[in-house]
Order: structure tokens, then C-alpha cells, then sequence
């Protein structure tokens, strides 16, 4: 191919990846994961489907507690994304953390819709609004760290002072200056039609978006996206993380919340579904190729890639195999690297729409978490097995390419030792 076509796809991957407002939302949002695996599991335990153990932990009063840990949690999703998101945007621009992370939490409350005491509306609190709460952070920090650059506005204190207290009057004013600017937001929004800036957010892109990321249909084309970067040697999963934590956690928060209140689950897609079947082993679905290269590789050199790459496999890890093999830029390989996971998604999803295996309840699953014991947390039993037979599918995908591309090598090898006798 081309190396013209090549190279700008490179450099626009290197763009989307370095965007510091992608970047902090990134990893804002996954710095949310620990907090919302203790929810998680508070509300796993608060109502775990046993009546004799329900009883117990009702009677003994743990059972409220079990799901105030959910409802501090997934149910204020939007508070900590706000706080961590201004975090990591701050210090992308070097400016202090901790003050930008607290003026982006004041900004998405001051934009959020209010009850008639003034108090906040906690729908909005969790995933209904987590993409205001990600707008308001970044406008926030980005007009807040604008202001830190102008020395005019800074409050400077005497030599002797100590650094904490001199850092907090020096973010004094500036930090009045966005609050002061998110008020006349919030009051010009409350004019509008729509209330509130969050709400104007919830009903202008988020329902929409909402209504194409519930389309597996969408998710193909991003895991689509991801494969072709990753024949292309560029880390595709990194760089569609962003949009992949944006719009499926919030359905995995919606789920969670559904199931504590013993409701039916809404979403067949969140982030715990494409963590478990749109790349089992790896972006590509490499452990069925590490399972079919154990089974059957004639290769001395195929032989040792499998032994590396299984374990690692077995928690997602899957770079010994990519870079290892190579699957980068070997057109054989590109046909089931690329077709696997979107075969797999495809079957869990229809294997969940028709009814054959639960939907995901939400709960959140780190992605190392290592196979099997994955679907089985999020999903139960039935899930794990869905998992095994995704892995069964893909070894099929993979056998019979992985059997050419084997005997080409194992001819190489067989010439390559009769030439040294």
C-alpha cells in the first residue's frame, strides 16, 4: 500500500491520540474505575438473588449500607468524572491540579438542573449526566488555566509564605473569575427552553448518541476502526478508548442502577461488553489464535510464539503475539485479525437480544481481569460460557490462515536447516 496513505494515517492517529481534552477524558473517566468497582460490589451484595442471605443482611441492618455504597458511586458517577477529568486537563497544561479539578466539579453543578429549593437534581448526578459534567470540566479548567497564564490576575505573596498557602491565593482569582462566568451560564440557560446547560447536553447529544452507541451496528464500525489501525501498526484500542469509556460506561452505569432497583436492564451494550468480547485475548481476538498455534504449528518459530503469547493472552495482553508474530502489516493475517472480534461481538449480541444469555448487570470488571473469570463477575455463568464459545468461533476463523502462514514458515525452516547441512 501506499506509504502516502499510510503515514497520514499515522499522523491523524497521533493526533487523535495526543489531543490533551481526549486524553483527559480518558483518563478521567478510568480514573473513576476503582470507585466504581466498590459500588459494584456493594450492590452485588445488597441484592444478590438469595433469599435466605437477603433476609440476613436486611435483618441485621448491612443490606442499606451495602447499597449507599452503589448509590455514593455509580449514582454520582458524573461528580468524580467532573473533579478528575479538570484534573488530568490541568496538568496537561502545568497548571495546579487540585483547584482545577474542584472549580470543574462547581461548574458542572452550577450548569445542572435544580429543584425549586435550589437543590441539585441527583438523576444527573450519574450517568444522565456525565457528558455535561465532561463539557463543563473542560471549558472550566481550559478558561480557568488561560487565566493562570496572566500574572495581572495573580495574588502574589511575600517570600516567607508557604507554598501551599501562597499556590491557593494565587489560583484565587481566577478561579472567581470562572465561577462568576459559569453563574451567567447557568443563568442564561435557565431562559431557554431546556433549563440548564446539562439538560440543554442531555437532550442535544446524548440521547442521540445514546440511541446510535445502543446500535451493535456502531460498535462494528469502531471495532472495525480499531483493527485497521492495528494492521497499520497503530495502537487502534488506545486510540478509540476515549469514545468507547464515553459512550458505553454510562450504559453500564444505567444497567447497575436498574438492577439495584430491581428493574429490567436496558442496555445490551456498556464498556464490561466490549472489554469481554470485542477482543477476547487481546485487540483481534488473539487467544484463539494462540489456542490454534499451541494445537497445531508445525513451525519451531510458531511453536515458541504460542507458548509466549498464551498467559499474557489469558489477561488481555496481547503485544507479544501482535508484534511478535507479526500481525502488523501481513495481509494473510489481516483477514482474521480484523473479521474475529467483530464476529464475536456480533454473537454476544444476538446471543443477549434474543434472550439466550443475560444482559450485563454493570458492574464494573477490570479489563486484565483474566478470561472466564471475567464474564462470570459481569455476567454470570452463562456468560462465561458465551466467552468459551466467542474463543471456539475465532479458533475457526484463525485455523485456516494460520495453516497457510504456518507452512510457508515451516518451508522456510525446512530450507533454511538443509542449506546449513
Amino acid at each position: 500500500m501506499d506509504n502516502k496513505y499510510v503515514n497520514k494515517a499515522l499522523e491523524l492517529s497521533s493526533k487523535v491520540a495526543s489531543n490533551v481534552y481526549l486524553d483527559a477524558i480518558s483518563k478521567g473517566l478510568m480514573g473513576t474505575l476503582p470507585i466504581l468497582i466498590i459500588g459494584s460490589i456493594g450492590c452485588l451484595l445488597g441484592v444478590f438473588p438469595f433469599d435466605p442471605y437477603l433476609q440476613f443482611i436486611e435483618k441485621i441492618g448491612v443490606k442499606t449500607y451495602f447499597l449507599a455504597a452503589s448509590t455514593v458511586t455509580t449514582s454520582c458517577l458524573s461528580i468524580y468524572a467532573a473533579f478528575l477529568i479538570g484534573y488530568r486537563l490541568a496538568g496537561s497544561f502545568k497548571c495546579d491540579q487540585i483547584p482545577a479539578g474542584l472549580i470543574s466539579v462547581f461548574a458542572f453543578f452550577i450548569t445542572t438542573p435544580l429543584t425549586k429549593d435550589s437543590g441539585l437534581m441527583m438523576e444527573f448526578m450519574g450517568a444522565k449526566g456525565l457528558f455535561g459534567a465532561m463539557i463543563a470540566a473542560l471549558i472550566a479548567t481550559r478558561i480557568y488555566c488561560a487565566f493562570m497564564n496572566v500574572d495581572k490576575l495573580k495574588i502574589k505573596m511575600p517570600d516567607g509564605v508557604p507554598p501551599m498557602i501562597a499556590n491557593t491565593f494565587t489560583a484565587l482569582i481566577p478561579a472567581i473569575l470562572v465561577g462568576l462566568i459559569f453563574i451567567a451560564v447557568a443563568t442564561i440557560f435557565s431562559f431557554t427552553p431546556y433549563g440548564s446547560f446539562t439538560q440543554l447536553v442531555y437532550t442535544v447529544i446524548v440521547t442521540p448518541l445514546n440511541s446510535l452507541g445502543g446500535s451493535v451496528w456502531s460498535l462494528v464500525v469502531l471495532i472495525l476502526v480499531q483493527m485497521l489501525l492495528w494492521f497499520f501498526g497503530i495502537h487502534g484500542s488506545n486510540v478509540i478508548s476515549g469514545v468507547i469509556t464515553a459512550v458505553y460506561l454510562p450504559m453500564a452505569t444505567a444497567n447497575l442502577e436498574a438492577y439495584a432497583a430491581g428493574k429490567a436492564l436496558p442496555n445490551i451494550l456498556c464498556n464490561t461488553f466490549y472489554d469481554t468480547f470485542s477482543g477476547i485475548g487481546g485487540a483481534g481476538g488473539t487467544l484463539s489464535l494462540c489456542i490454534v498455534i499451541l494445537l497445531f504449528a508445525k513451525s519451531k518459530q510458531n511453536k515458541t510464539m504460542g507458548k509466549l503469547g498464551i498467559i499474557p493472552g489469558l489477561f488481555t495482553i496481547n503485544e507479544p503475539v501482535v508484534f511478535g508474530y507479526p500481525l502488523i502489516m501481513n495481509p494473510l493475517m489481516a483477514i482474521p485479525f480484523i473479521l474475529t472480534p467483530i464476529v464475536q461481538t456480533l454473537v454476544a449480541y444476538f446471543s443477549m437480544y434474543i434472550g439466550l444469555v443475560p444482559r450485563f448487570t454493570g458492574v464494573q470488571v477490570p479489563w486484565c481481569m483474566p478470561i472466564i473469570l471475567k464474564p462470570l463477575l459481569a455476567g454470570g455463568w452463562q456468560a462465561a460460557i458465551l466467552q468459551v464459545v466467542c474463543i471456539f468461533i475465532g479458533c475457526l476463523i484463525w485455523y485456516p490462515f494460520f495453516k497457510v502462514s504456518d507452512k510457508q514458515r515451516y518451508e522456510q525452516e525446512q530450507s533454511l536447516e538443509a542449506t546449513v547441512e
